[in-house]
């Protein structure tokens, strides 16, 4: 190789390698053809058109989840959440005749493929419900005991339940989510709480009558609503974030009329999702506080964006929710959506076209971070669960086989044509004054190759 002067390493000071980086620098450096630029420039356009395309032609599979049982008014599952594995938690909801009333009872279900089977174990309680599920398949929810009112918050792991209780009174408690490490946070005796793994403890809200919980992410962080009492009469709620030793409030995102912000998520990066609501004409909107305290207004469907309930945020900050409609309710003209990248979108519409026939998707209830979408729905005039899974559509990837292809064609040296050789050296050894470039692992295997 031609002598190029002394040899100087050109790594900023302060940034280390790993022990196994390969250094890479040019042999020979000959100007670039305009021919070769052209290349690049369409291979670089291409890629990006491929991009574009599969984020415009995102379509969903749909699955349906079945169960035991009739399938009807009297009858069904109301899904609560997704893990990344696709597994759904939830309950089933029965109408059971007594002598002079109807008693609506409930029972936590959890899927195994596309089946809804009872959790394990919660036959031993009168009632049951699951709200939350993690990638380890560790499950919480409430059970109400057979012999005591009220309910008791739970987590089912390994087999067995553990009551979350902070103290033994028994109200209408519940959990509100489990995070990956199985950190659990809800609602105990009227108070937030706060399971850490071993032990539950009340978060601790100065001033506050009454807190309840909407979520939790990865990082302990708690969101949730605390209750105080108004000088000159009645409540406010407030909006918190807890996280692990102190509340921060949040401003209300809306005025005009509507009530407290209510949390409804809180995604890995802190930003959180909700709504507001106001009495006046039963409007409620929906909102996502994005990095720094950014406000995003998710807006609605078909002028209907006053009627927007967000139900859930993952963590690429995908929102998912219904929009009603004044006259509406979960078994009519409701209407799924998904928003992404400040766009909403009606959930049916976004079904592969050899699927989407004889379906209404009407409400969703979670999305995990996959971007699988957990909700209910009609199916040929059946009220049924659902599971959607991103699909890429046929142009997308052809956009991104043809980028791929560009990049081949730019990239790939004739044989006798000049070009540019690469050795890569151990990062131990001095750096090259001449031009020199930290390759990727990848290249670690090709450690000599000349023209």
């Amino acid at each position: 190789m031609a002598d190029t002067g002394p040899e100087t390493s050109l790594i900023p000071e302060g940034v280390s390698l790993p022990r196994n980086a390969v250094v890479c620098m040019p042999e020979r450096k000959l100007p670039m053809s305009p021919c070769r630029r052209l290349q690049r420039w369409a291979a670089t356009a291409l890629l990006a058109l491929a991009a574009v395309g599969a984020q415009a032609e995102l379509r969903f599979r749909i699955e349906e989840l079945g169960y035991e049982g009739r399938h009807g008014p009297s009858e069904f599952f109301w899904p609560a959440a997704i893990n990344n594995h696709g597994q759904v938690v939830g309950y089933l909801q029965q109408e059971v005749p007594r002598d002079d009333y109807t008693e609506l009872l409930t029972t936590a279900y959890v899927s195994r493929g596309s089946r809804l089977l009872p959790l394990p174990g919660s036959g031993a309680f009168r009632q049951s419900s699951a709200s939350g599920i993690n990638d380890r398949g560790q499950v919480v929810g409430d059970y109400q005991p057979s012999d005591v009112p009220g309910n008791v918050p739970f987590i089912h792991a390994d087999g067995s339940y553990r009551d979350l209780r902070v103290e033994s009174k028994t109200g209408w408690d519940y959990t509100s989510g489990i995070n990956a490490s199985g950190q659990v946070a809800g609602r105990a005796n009227a108070k937030a709480f706060f399971f850490d793994g071993r032990h539950s403890r009340y978060i601790d809200i100065p001033g506050a009558v009454a807190s309840d919980v909407a979520g939790l992410n990865d990082r302990g962080e708690v969101l949730g609503n605390a209750v105080f009492e108004r000088a000159g009469g009645g409540f406010e709620r407030r909006a918190f974030v807890f996280d692990g030793q102190e509340a921060k409030f949040l401003p209300d995102p809306l005025q005009e009329g509507y009530q407290g912000f209510a949390p409804v998520g809180i995604n890995n990066a802190g930003h959180i999702v909700g709504r507001a609501y106001r009495p006046d004409d039963q409007s409620v909107r929906s909102v996502i506080y994005g990095a720094g305290g950014r406000l995003t207004e998710l807006g609605g469907l078909y002028g209907r964006a006053d009627r927007t309930e967000v139900t859930a945020l993952n963590d690429r900050d995908w929102a998912v929710g219904l929009v009603r409609d004044v006259d509406c309710n979960e078994f009519s003209c409701n209407e799924a959506f998904l928003w992404r990248d400040g766009r909403m979108a009606g959930l049916t519409g976004l079904l592969l076209p050899s699927q989407a026939q004889g379906w209404q998707l009407t409400h969703a209830a979670d999305v995990n971070d996959r971007g699988q979408i957990v909700g209910t729905g009609w199916h040929h005039g059946f009220f049924t669960t659902f599971v959607l899974t991103p699909v890429p559509e046929p142009r997308g990837w052809a956009l991104l086989l043809a980028g791929l292809g560009a990049v081949g064609l730019g990239t790939r040296r004739r044989p006798g044509s000049a070009g540019m050789g690469w050795k890569c050296m151990d990062r131990a050894r001095p750096f090259s004054a001449s031009g020199h470039a930290v390759c990727d692992a990848a290249l670690a295997g090709v450690l000599e190759r000349k023209p």
